[in-house]
């Protein structure tokens, strides 16, 4: 039974979603991925957490990365792309 309730919500979820997609005119889908490539790792900034523990002992954890996405959409739109949406 779980594992119904679980199928019947992953596809609500999936009907649900929808995804942005940017577009260029006469872009090749090289060009396309070279650019948002290059836009996401501009727009990546990481930092390194430090978890402390019970112990008093401190552990470094790897690098967290976050994209800022008004960057890398300001970067999209620099190189001439525009937003649409796919269903």
């Amino acid at each position: 039974m779980k594992t119904r309730a679980m199928l019947l919500f992953l596809l609500i979820v999936v009907a649900g979603c929808q995804s942005t997609a940017w577009e260029r005119r006469g872009v090749t889908s090289a060009q396309l991925v070279a650019d948002t490539s290059d836009c996401r790792e501009g727009a990546r900034s990481g930092r390194l957490e430090v978890q402390d523990t019970i112990s008093g002992r401190s552990t470094l954890l790897l690098p967290v990365s976050e994209l800022d996405r008004p960057a890398f959409a300001a970067c999209m739109r620099q190189r001439g792309y525009v937003r649409g949406s796919i269903d």
